[in-house]
């Protein structure tokens, strides 16, 4: 039966938000039927009296009045509320028995409550207190706890209220034994992903941990990881709970086909086969094959897992390149061996590499060098928001590599390089990127023209100085031979100096503008040689990461013109 007349509620004007709107969700829908609305009508005052309790307006007094049908045919419930002076907190009394009394998160929560004596009484807050206490004692193995008492007392004068907790924890749990269900790696290897020994008192964030480790291992296709109640024991008064981890074995081989495109590298496809477990020793290996017009490559990965199968392995890594430095086509082939560890939340990478590396100017052969190359990379990222588009975040790397002659390299040479990028949203809508980088190499006097071009520093391109060619900026070399005797081409240099700033704005959660200046030097000595560009460009932040279009104006060049720039990826 549908209404004969609609009901419309007014409420009393100058009531505060929060009232209105816990008013209002007491009150409910509003009625479909005649019965519906008379029962509505009927209890109305007694919701909007609950409604004005839960906030601590114990005083308040609330008288209500329906209307006859109008013109329109509405009929309206008009609710007027006296808020009065609210009920205020005489005590909070928080009291706790079990294991708890010696827990320092405990004390902690206690010591600090969001509650305190004098605050208005609100309900919610004192709700959240018992979720708060309860959560807590889950979240660090306090599996039987509960609440022997809890109470809000309201003094007869309606003027104050005591709130009273009593909570008792009961025993907190141990971790015990791990029973993992399938082993199809060796346990040695797993054991270190483990963040807790048998004995220790249980931490759900512990448990959390151990199942990212699992997973980012990529031995397994699903991971569980779950305390196991109903196998808890007790041994010398003390409550142990194992751990139960079921585990699904990753596909044996992967297989990932790629496409990308950015106007340095020109469009690129990839093919990638992964082998997640070569062996029961968690080994792993990832062969892949890319190809673009400016560097076609093959690369070769084999990891062992040395003290943690994610934080210390020791790689083999093979790659096989062809690509154009400025104006020198090289063909390279690199061998490195080296230990990659996780150390202070800081990546580090001793290694040694050999290289051999040809090159050549229009077709013709210009040298071919041989290295034997130590060297060490340390390198760091924090971020906050998004891994595709922080808010906030940080990156820093470095390295140092060198070589020598006596070890039968080409020549000897220290090369040192280091890139810090750093993001900054410094107000709602408004985002600041800044980067930079160095490189140096020191080498023998007119040694550093004749070292093999991917050891060389260029400037120039999506990733560095905008508006400028890519690998277009370094000091130059005149052809004294061929077709082109006379054109002056780019060699690269030992010295490099670049940094940008950038200024986003967003128009949406999806599209923002970017205001950018970016500069730089490379040669061979000490001087500086600047190019500098300034520009815009638009960026729409795709679930893959950006995807950003630039215009760069090259403000150092004689023959000024804009160069579009289009790359895709994560910021840091």
């Amino acid at each position: 039966m549908a209404l004969s007349a609609p009901l419309v509620v007014v409420l009393s004007e100058g009531l505060p938000k929060e009232i209105k709107q816990n008013i209002q969700a007491h009150l409910g829908a509003l009625p479909d039927n005649d019965s519906e609305r008379a029962a509505f009508i009927l209890m109305a005052k007694k919701k909007t009296l609950n409604a004005l309790n839960a906030l601590g307006y114990y005083r308040a007094s609330v008288t209500s009045l329906t209307s006859e049908p109008r013109d329109n045919n509405e009929i309206t419930l008009t609710i007027n509320v006296v808020l009065n002076q609210p009920t205020l907190i005489n005590k909070v009394d928080v009291v706790l028995a079990g294991d708890a009394l010696n827990d320092s998160a405990f004390t902690e929560l206690i010591s600090d409550l969001a509650i305190r004596s004098g605050d208005i009484l609100h309900h919610g807050a004192y709700e959240k207190l018992k979720i708060d206490l309860a959560s807590l004692g889950l979240e660090r193995g306090y599996f039987t706890n509960k609440f022997t008492k809890a109470t809000i007392a309201i003094h007869r004068n309606l003027k104050t209220a005591d709130i009273i907790i009593h909570y008792d924890s009961g025993p907190r749990y141990q971790f015990g034994e791990i029973t993992f269900n399938y082993l199809g790696i060796n346990p040695s290897v797993l054991k270190p992903l483990v963040p807790f020994k048998v004995g220790d008192f249980y931490q759900q964030r512990l448990l959390q941990n151990l199942q990212n480790e699992l997973d980012e291992t990529q031995y397994f296709s699903n991971v569980v990881v779950r305390p196991s109640t109903e196998k808890s024991t007790e041994a010398n008064n003390a409550s142990i709970l194992a751990i139960d981890i079921s585990l699904k074995k990753a596909k044996s081989h992967q297989l990932d086909l790629g496409l990308g495109y950015a106007t340095d590298t020109k469009e690129n496809f990839s093919l990638v086969w992964k082998t997640p477990a070569v062996n029961n020793y968690g080994h792993k290996q990832e062969t892949r094959l890319s190809y673009s017009k400016i560097n076609p490559t093959g690369s070769f990965v084999y990891s062992i897992p040395l003290t943690h199968p994610n934080n210390d392995i020791f790689q083999f890594k093979a790659l096989l390149e062809e690509n154009d430095f400025a104006d020198l086509t090289s063909k390279f082939t690199s061998f490195q061996m080296g230990r990659v560890y996780l150390e202070d939340e800081i990546l580090r990478q001793p290694y040694v590499r050999y290289l051999n590396e040809k090159w050549d100017v229009d077709g013709a052969m210009y040298d071919n060098a041989n290295y034997f190359i130590p060297g060490f990379t340390w390198s760091d990222k924090t971020w906050q928001g998004s891994v595709l588009d922080p808010s906030n975040g940080f990156r820093q790397y470095y390295n140092v590599e060198g070589s020598y002659e006596a070890l039968n390299s080409e020549t000897s040479f220290l090369r040192f390089n280091a890139r810090w990028k750093y993001i900054a949203l410094v107000a709602p809508k408004h985002r600041v990127v800044t980067r930079a980088e160095l490189g140096y190499i020191i080498t023998k006097n007119n040694v550093g023209a004749e070292l093999s071009p991917s050891l060389r520093f260029y400037a120039g391109g999506d990733q560095s100085i905008r508006g400028f060619a890519y690998q277009s900026i370094g000091p130059k070399t005149e052809l004294l031979h061929g077709p082109n005797q006379g054109d002056e081409i780019v060699t690269g240099g030992t010295n490099m100096i670049v940094a940008s700033i950038e200024y986003q704005y967003y128009f949406t959660n999806e599209w923002r503008g970017a205001l950018f200046s970016d500069g730089g030097s490379v040669n061979n000595t000490d001087k500086l040689n600047l190019a500098y560009s300034v520009g815009t460009g638009i960026h729409y932040i795709s679930p893959i990461g950006p995807i950003r279009f630039a215009l760069g104006y090259p403000l150092s060049e004689q023959d000024k013109s804009w160069r579009i720039h289009f790359s895709i990826g994560a910021d840091l």
